[in-house]
């Protein structure tokens, strides 16, 4: 199932602990350290959080992202935050987007113009299948992102820049016919491009799809850059999660070079499985792990903050939940266990954060920091009983949970997203 299969790729970090024997005149042994030992910590929290934990060693990175679990309220509150922040710190102004191409590009020209018609587009999609990101928190802070970005001068104006693979064919196939008309090609050369559009408006994939759209790349030598990152992404073969995370980085290197990312700050937020740094025990790597170990310039120059959640609410399609957790005749259901101490999973060591911080706050906790045992212990996660091992993720042992994140933040008693109207739907095909 596609929502526990993401909610399963949760870092987090472990917090060891072995029962001593306590005899007369014998002096109880110390306790081992736990990885949460040493961990500077920050409330977050207002309109401007001041980030202190953040040195310059955080502010050197090229890429910051961070992970959230989709369907909960306050991460979009922090994704606007922390954007706004490293804007004004760091001089970040791309918006590394979890949406595709198409999508990227209307984001953009909502930005521009502030059509909520042209928003509309972005969610159709996601409206007609019932997704988390039909919800009404995410589309509000893109209206906050857009009512601040007429604030900013040019040069800090931010953009989207869609890293995901295609989400939406007839979308991206509106978007091609607007890319034809900006640039028109030469005739001999328009008549596959005009196939490419009629194939990704039908309602569903056309299997001739893909070949039709690498012979047209083949051909469009002199087209512009978004054009020949389009035809690119029709290309991709879809199906799993690797490929996806593959998919993902293949566009992030493909964009680095054609928009001359190298000296651009880059920040998005992203489902928590692609921003660990390091691979898995079974070598699963992440699309932030793909870039550790690649030759990408901005390699060991990106900063991961995790959220991790106790207390919270999490708007989920009714039809993936087992049915004693949905809510009968809706087609969204709120639910509490998928949260980070139980019942499904258990971060060892997340009783020890609780301690720490209050009830529905949001904490900043910084694990690379000098001395933090997190910089020298594993992660450690505890599934419930009957979990298939197949949706389970574990760290390796030998790996320190600083180098899968760099930040927890623990979020503590949110509430759910809240549900999009599905009539503002439209009828969408997907690939």
């Amino acid at each position: 199932m596609k929502l526990l299969h993401t909610l399963r790729r949760l870092a987090l970090a472990p917090l060891f602990w072995l029962p001593l024997a306590s005899f007369a005149q014998t002096p109880t042994p110390a306790q081992p350290e736990t990885v949460f030992a040493g961990v500077p910590q920050e409330t977050v929290a207002g309109e401007a959080p001041a980030f202190q934990l953040f040195d310059q060693k955080f502010y050197d990175n090229q890429l910051f992202l961070l992970g959230e679990a989709h369907g909960v309220q306050r991460p979009q509150e922090l994704d606007f935050a922390l954007l706004k922040h490293l804007n004004q710190r760091a001089g970040v102004r791309t918006y590394v987007a979890e949406v595709d191409c198409a999508k990227a590009y209307y984001l953009n020209e909502y930005l521009r113009t502030g059509d909520e018609a042209t928003l509309d587009l972005v969610f159709r999609s996601w409206l007609a299948e019932t997704s988390q990101w039909a919800n009404q928190d995410f589309r509000a802070k893109l209206q906050r992102i857009r009512a601040w970005n007429l604030t900013l001068p040019a040069n800090r104006k931010v953009r989207f820049l869609g890293l995901d693979q295609l989400q939406d064919l007839p979308l991206a196939g509106d978007y091609l016919a607007a890319l034809l008309r900006k640039s028109p090609p030469p005739q001999p050369l328009r008549a596959p491009l005009d196939s490419v559009v009629t194939m990704l408006r039908q309602p569903t994939a056309n299997p001739a799809l893909a070949g039709l759209a690498r012979r047209a790349l083949n051909q469009q030598t002199d087209a512009s850059a978004d054009l020949r990152y389009l035809l690119l992404n029709l290309t991709y073969p879809l199906g799993s999660m690797r490929q996806r995370e593959q998919n993902i980085f293949a566009n992030l290197e493909a964009l680095y070079q054609t928009r001359q990312l190298t000296n651009e700050k880059l920040y998005g937020m992203w489902g928590l499985a692609h921003v660990l740094q390091s691979p898995l025990v079974d070598g699963y790597p992440s699309f932030a792990a793909r870039i550790q170990q690649s030759s990408l310039p901005l390699r060991n120059r990106v900063a991961s903050v995790l959220c991790v959640f106790s207390g919270c609410q999490m708007l989920c399609a009714t039809a993936g939940l087992s049915a004693p957790w949905q809510t009968a005749g809706q087609p969204y259901s709120s639910t509490d266990k998928f949260n980070h101490d139980g019942p499904l999973v258990v971060l060892d060591g997340l009783a020890e954060l609780k301690q720490r911080t209050t009830p529905g706050s949001s904490t900043l906790f910084r694990l690379d920091a000098p001395g933090a045992a997190s910089a020298r212990q594993s992660i450690h996660l505890r599934y419930a009983p009957g979990m298939p091992p197949s949706q389970q993720m574990q760290f390796s042992p030998q790996v320190p949970a600083a180098a899968y994140v760099q930040y927890l933040l623990l979020v503590r008693d949110s509430g759910p997203v809240r549900p999009l109207q599905p009539a503002a739907a439209g009828a969408v095909g997907r690939r």
